[in-house]
């Protein structure tokens, strides 16, 4: 191979990067304003034309949602998470992005939050998530469902490690923690750990965790996966001022 071909190669790889450098622009330039705090600027960028192209209409709708979020503009937000709820998206599913945030808002007890998103999911979710949702509502934020029964009814529906088992197994935890149940409520976050594994088990496997640290013993020590350092939306609305931190009562 000549030394010109050699050039005209090297030549053509750098502008090929540079090209697909400047076309991913707005997509840096978005993940860069989240970075920065600048949710305003995230917002614009949002939604100008460079990031149509380059988004699928979920994914923006997920980032805009956040970003309304981040930027203190409620009534936006709140609207976002209805159009969610009610669009026909092609690639991706509505209920996995709205389930991560509903759960947040029932720990965190915001109660507006909670109610908008539980009509949302009641809008697209599939039966078994809706009534999971609803079940977990009654638990966390009403304080209102005491029938361990039941709750053991719909644990036995669901046999595979997954978010929903691992929630359930949690939900009943509380419960008996709440009834004074120690030795039961310990069994149940112990088999809550071993199913969470996938990014909405961030919600509650410290919680969880924590529970078997202070009352439990050396026979609750697998922890399931051993550490969910999962990263998600959530980590950054932890930290911001509509919705009260973990501990907050």
């Amino acid at each position: 191979m000549s030394a010109a071909s050699i050039i005209i190669i090297i030549c053509g790889g750098v502008a090929w990067f540079t090209y697909r450098r400047i076309k991913q622009f707005p997509i840096i330039a978005i993940q860069g304003a989240f970075q920065r705090a600048d949710y305003q600027h995230a917002l614009e960028l949002l939604n100008g034309a460079g990031a149509e192209k380059l988004l699928s209409p979920l994914e923006k709708d997920r980032l805009l949602m956040k970003a309304y979020f981040m930027a203190g503009k409620k009534n936006e937000f709140l609207e976002q998470i209805a159009k969610i709820a009610h669009t026909q998206y092609k690639k991706g599913d509505p209920a996995s992005v709205l389930e991560p945030w509903y759960y947040h808002s029932l720990r965190c007890k915001h109660t507006e939050f909670a109610n908008a998103y539980q009509q949302a999911l009641h809008a697209c979710a599939d039966e078994q998530t809706l009534q999971i949702a609803d079940l977990a509502y009654q638990i966390l934020l009403e304080n209102s469902l005491h029938d361990i029964t039941a709750l053991d009814e719909y644990i036995c529906k669901i046999r595979s490690a997954d978010f929903h088992a691992g929630l359930l197994y949690y939900l009943k935890g509380k419960l008996c923690f709440h009834e004074n149940a120690i030795e039961e409520a310990l069994h149940a976050f112990d088999n809550a750990l071993f199913n969470f594994e996938t990014a909405e088990s961030y919600l509650f496997y410290d919680d969880a965790k924590q529970y078997i640290d202070t009352y439990g013993n050396s026979s609750y020590l697998h922890y399931g996966k051993a550490d969910v350092a999962i990263h998600t939306d959530i980590d950054m609305v932890e930290r911001y001022r509509m919705i009260p931190k973990k501990d907050a009562k």
